[in-house]
């Protein structure tokens, strides 16, 4: 029969306690507790009844069951499928959503040529667009100006058949609200320094540090593709979500739109990882200690809201050297992620100018010198 190893923690400081042959008890080295083990013991099952009110990550939390869609929301559904178009491109298996009205004629991740699939099936249909709130010139022009600026960028990056590439594209997103509780405890230790004369004193103070709050969060997203990079998304964040409108497909008229193929129980584990890191943050900040040691936290989710959202996007991908490198700008707000590659010509022929000067500047001064 296996047994689970346990570490013992002290019911005052929370550090870990270990056996004294000597004493044949239980000792704290922080706070110099002494404890039998019944004690011990008695304080870890105290602290696993409380663990077990929150939500370690360890375990996915169940989502909200899903509601029955009403007779409006099945007429919405109906009309969205009607109204959009799928279009499938055979290269990378992309799936772009338009309107009738919108000719899709390549695939914005690999520029290559797609095909008429069909109409979208109404499940895929968002709840609510952020539309995009400047033009594709503003955004060549955002983009122009970041990689002009870089002085090694290869040229066909910024050339006029590059970005014109540049694609307005509805992102697909789950956008979660949630209230959570979170719980902190530890050891803080603050350390203060004097000199008197010719002796140097060091005063290290501890103290028991609990905190417990209960953190509310709107609007925490993830994107829903699995062909755009998470970081990426990320990186362009915030938008703002009161300038958000409900659906109608008028707002994809001239734009794309990825269909998600990522739905919310998977990205649930995302969502979760940020607000639980957020909170873990927030009680950390609150202290005024120097450092915090034997720090534990626990965090729970009380509630949960996912929205289907589209969110807009002008993205663009450049082939290179065989890699494929993408660029992203936040359509509501023009803020721009994405690495740029380095042309290992245009870096061989600086690197060569300055070795040229560099020698140049020696021959010169031995000239004078002699």
């Amino acid at each position: 029969m296996e047994t689970e190893a346990r570490q013992f923690h002290c019911p005052n400081c929370n550090a870990d306690l270990k056996f004294s042959p000597d004493l044949q008890k239980f000792v704290c080295e922080f706070c110099k507790g002494e404890f039998t083990e019944a004690e011990a013991i008695a304080y870890m099952n105290q602290q696993d009844a409380f663990a077990s009110q929150f939500d370690d990550g360890s375990q996915q939390t169940p989502l909200p069951p899903e509601q029955t869609p009403t007779d409006s929301q099945n007429a919405e559904r109906t009309r969205f499928e009607e109204e959009s178009r799928l279009y499938s491109c055979p290269s990378c298996g992309a799936e772009i959503v338009s309107d009738a009205n919108t000719a899709a004629s390549f695939c914005y991740y690999c520029h290559n040529p797609v095909i008429l699939k069909g109409r979208v099936d109404g499940m895929y249909r968002p709840s609510m667009v952020l539309p995009f709130a400047f033009n594709k010139d503003k955004a060549v022009e955002i983009f122009m100006g970041w990689a002009k600026k870089k002085k090694f960028v290869p040229r066909d990056l910024v050339s006029s058949g590059q970005v014109e590439k540049l694609t307005g594209l509805y992102v697909p997103f789950w956008v979660a609200d949630s209230s959570t509780s979170s719980y902190m405890e530890g050891l803080g230790e603050n350390v203060r320094s004097w000199r008197v004369g010719d002796y140097q004193y060091t005063e290290t103070k501890y103290y028991k540090v609990i905190r417990d709050a209960t953190i509310n969060y709107e609007g925490v997203p993830a994107d829903g593709s699995q062909k755009i990079e998470d970081d990426l998304m990320e990186a362009i964040e915030p938008f703002d979500y009161s300038q958000a409108r409900p659906f109608n497909m008028a707002y994809l008229s001239g734009f794309m739109a990825d269909k998600y193929d990522v739905d919310k129980n998977q990205v649930f584990p995302r969502v979760r990882e940020r607000m639980y890191n957020n909170n873990n943050d927030i009680l950390q900040g609150s202290t005024h200690y120097h450092v915090i040691k034997n720090k534990r936290n626990f965090n729970r989710i009380d509630s949960l809201t996912f929205h289907y959202m589209l969110l807009p996007v002008w993205f663009m991908t450049f082939s290179y050297k065989g890699k494929l490198w993408e660029y992203a700008v936040n359509g509501q707000t023009g803020k721009l992620a994405g690495e740029l590659p380095i042309s290992k010509s245009k870096l061989a022929v600086t690197c060569s100018i300055i070795g040229t000067l560099i020698m140049l500047f020696f021959m010169i001064g031995g000239y004078l010198i002699t």
